[in-house]
């Protein structure tokens, strides 16, 4: 357990800190691991939530929001750096309620999984003959064969409301064991696909985003498996995606 109090460190990790105070909490990090390893937890979420919602926050305010704004009457305001701060707040309240915003102190871990996700695409994706070795058509023996062989029951999510239908999966070697690939295509024939492989140490991390020439992945660790989803389509569409197999699959 960290010595410096965390909703003081939250403040050095927002800058709200005075100069002085924030010198002084910098000096005792190198005798501090526990509060460094939190630090480096704060930034890959803040790092994980933009490249999730970075793109809604772009988004135009709709109009009905706004005329509500325009009715309350003036409030008044809170420094930023605070605000800031109760957002954090918030968002670790949820990860300890749902464990997804957890974070795996192993920095190497997650960025493994996505090379070896996107590895898996590019040599597949491109098959035309044989892209799967159990097709969509035989869904039963796919669930089984690879719920057996990961030793987890899974089941490929369904993606058919966001245009992109199983084609079917197969089983890969991986860092841990057996591995599984389920892939996914629309109607223009672009393909994406679901890695999953087992997590040995039960880790726990939020959604994080990896970008390998032109494919790019969503990827996240969930107690003793890991996924990964990979595409060649537009971030936010790919991003949809990941949310979709996230709220199947846990």
């Amino acid at each position: 357990m960290t010595q410096i109090p965390e909703d003081r460190l939250l403040a050095y990790f927002e800058g709200a800190l005075g100069a002085e105070d924030a010198r002084a909490l910098a000096e005792r990090l190198p005798d501090e691991p526990q509060a460094r390893a939190l630090l480096e937890v704060w930034a890959r979420q803040n790092a994980a939530i933009t490249a999730l919602y970075a793109p809604v926050a772009e988004e135009p305010v709709p109009e009905r929001l706004l005329a509500v704004t325009r009715r309350r009457p003036p409030t008044i305001a809170t420094p930023a750096p605070l605000l800031r701060i109760a957002a954090m707040l918030g968002l670790l309240a949820l990860g300890g309620a749902g464990g997804w915003l957890a974070a795996d102190l192993r920095p190497d871990a997650p960025r493994a999984l996505a090379e070896a996700a996107i590895a898996a695409h590019e040599t597949y994706v491109v098959e035309v003959i044989h892209p799967v070795e159990v097709e969509a058509t035989q869904a039963a023996h796919l669930t089984g064969w690879i719920s057996n062989r990961l030793g987890h029951s899974i089941a490929p999510p369904d993606f058919a409301a966001l245009g992109f239908r199983l084609m079917g999966g197969r089983v890969l070697p991986g860092d841990t064991g057996a591995a599984a690939l389920f892939m996914y295509e629309d109607d223009l024939g672009r393909r994406v696909t679901l890695y999953v492989a087992p997590e040995t140490g039960g880790a726990q991390t939020a959604f994080q985003f990896a970008e390998q020439g032109d494919m790019q992945s969503f990827y996240w660790m969930d107690g003793t498996l890991n996924y990964a989803v990979v595409g060649d389509i537009p971030r936010d569409a790919l991003r949809r995606i990941a949310l979709a197999a996230y709220d199947q699959l846990i």
